[in-house]
């Protein structure tokens, strides 16, 4: 059994100790034999019982398993799955077909939507989803400084767009 802690391991969204008696589960007391444990994820005080799961919170090939609640066991298998997915569906192993009629919506959602209320043109900046590669127009209001989230139309990968 490793007992060594990662030195990095982030507890500033912890709850603190004295703040919960009972699991925030099951409701059991704590005492002597029913110790209190953090969700590594949410921050949240469970009984042992209630944070059997153990996983790593990223993707990184190097990320360490960590005590999770339940409930955040199964939201972080599910995103570390997504994420896998996106990663192991590379745009060429996609059919032709798929991929035109993504790239064609793409188009025609764009052209739909490339004027403002008072006519004027939005805004356009080529970008390349970082997933697929592939190079769109996407019309976006880029802030003037910081940046944005979009989507890509293709693989509906979403990724940061920067202010120039």
């Amino acid at each position: 059994m490793n007992l060594i802690k990662p030195a990095n391991e982030e507890k500033d969204h912890w709850v603190p100790d004295e703040a919960v008696s009972k699991c925030t589960s099951c409701g059991s007391d704590f005492g002597a034999f029913n110790r209190r444990h953090h969700c590594r994820n949410c921050g949240d005080i469970f009984c042992d019982k209630c944070t059997k799961g153990r996983t790593a919170l990223t993707a990184e090939e190097n990320a360490q398993p960590v005590r999770v609640c339940d409930r955040c066991m199964a939201e972080v298998s599910q995103r570390l799955s997504n994420a896998k997915e996106a990663v192991s569906k590379p745009a060429g192993l996609q059919s032709h077909e798929d991929l035109a009629r993504r790239l064609q919506e793409e188009l025609n959602k764009n052209h739909k939507s490339g004027s403002n209320s008072d006519g004027s043109l939005k805004p356009i900046r080529e970008v390349a989803c970082p997933i697929c590669t592939v190079h769109l127009q996407f019309q976006v209001q880029v802030p003037a400084s910081g940046s944005q989230t979009i989507e890509c139309g293709v693989c509906q990968h979403p990724f940061l767009v920067s202010a120039d």
